[in-house]
């Protein structure tokens, strides 16, 4: 109790609703100046480093006011992290708001069942920026807002069944904004929703397995210096790498020129 009071007062008010605080670990400190430099990056209130996971339970609510979480270790590249690596995990129903993801960590965010991100911004993406690791057929998880910066090669990976929307997103050097999982063991019927997407520097804003029904729809999208807005594979349960079978509109890839803009 003596942490949170701390934490509260240093912060403000971190609006944390259904969860408590996170588990205590070396206090918020202020941002650093090199900050200032990323113009698209929100200036954080300070910054923290977690020692364990922080968990937001299921139907609850935290509000990060705009301070950097990280866990204070290396990046490992695209060696895949589990759960306890991540940042923060967001059981099912719960939400996660106005937080900055630091470079310092292996995971980002994991969502076990439909969950909503409102302005999470991540300032280095490692293996995954965000990852819907559970997630039933017919429901959808949001991100409103934010965005992501540096990713060698996934922002959003959808393991679960349903939908990701996907609206008011930037992303920068980036190799894909969205992948439904190519291989996993249980393999479903996925579904995204992009509006409003600003991008640029990246190779696909979406990959999905038609041969799976997934589908992709894009709507008021920017895009500089993308290779694709939307790709199609053949994926599998099998652990094989998905094969590429198309990339442009079509039947699954939803979209028009409209849609598009540079």
């Amino acid at each position: 109790m003596q942490y949170a009071l701390i934490l509260a007062s240093t912060l403000g008010s971190l609006g944390v609703y259904a969860s408590p605080a996170p588990a205590p670990g070396p206090m918020v400190t202020p941002a650093p100046q090199r900050l200032a430099a990323r113009a698209d990056l929100p200036a954080s209130s300070g910054s923290s480093a977690l020692a364990d996971v922080y968990t937001v339970a299921a139907g609850g609510s935290f509000d990060g006011g705009m301070v950097m979480y990280d866990r204070g270790v290396d990046c490992t590249g695209q060696a895949e992290g589990g759960d306890s690596d991540a940042v923060f995990q967001v059981e099912e129903g719960g939400s996660l708001s106005n937080v900055i993801i630091g470079p310092n960590q292996i995971e980002g965010v994991h969502c076990q069942g439909a969950c909503t991100l409102t302005n999470v911004w991540w300032s280095a993406v490692c293996e995954d920026a965000f990852t819907v690791k559970n997630q039933d057929a017919g429901d959808t998880t949001y991100i409103n807002g934010g965005g992501a910066f540096a990713a060698d090669d996934k922002v959003v990976q959808h393991n679960g069944a349903g939908t990701v929307s996907i609206s008011g997103f930037a992303v920068e050097t980036f190799g894909k904004l969205y992948r439904s999982c190519g291989n996993c063991d249980s393999m479903y019927e996925r579904h995204v929703i992009m509006d409003d997407i600003t991008a640029s520097g990246g190779s696909e804003l979406a990959g999905i397995n038609s041969n799976y029904g997934d589908t992709a729809t894009f709507t008021n999208i920017v895009v500089s210096d993308v290779g694709d807005i939307c790709v199609e594979y053949e994926g599998n349960d099998t652990g094989d790498e998905p094969t590429k079978i198309s990339s442009g509109p079509s039947d699954y890839c939803l979209y028009d020129d409209s849609d598009i803009s540079t």
